[in-house]
């Protein structure tokens, strides 16, 4: 589908194809809401970010139903 998928670029021309909140029945009801939020965050807050590194190790949530991140240490400086 993607042919760079570990590259993360939001201005590829297929960006909207990715299936991160699933399909059909099992469309995620939050969807909207975390577009939102993702669109505050770069229209307001990233701006404001001159540089972002990583503070620490990042932790993961082991689960048979849901996995993902659970933490992730971030050190920025605010402009």
């Amino acid at each position: 589908m993607f042919p760079d998928p570990h590259h993360f670029n939001v201005a590829r021309p297929n960006a909207d194809k990715h299936i991160a909140f699933g399909f059909g029945a099992h469309f995620c009801l939050g969807a909207q809401l975390a577009r939102m939020e993702l669109r505050t965050v770069f229209r307001y807050l990233l701006p404001h970010l001159a540089d972002v590194s990583f503070d620490g190790l990042p932790r993961s949530i082991k689960s048979l139903f849901v996995g993902g991140p659970k933490s992730l240490p971030l050190r920025y400086p605010f402009v």
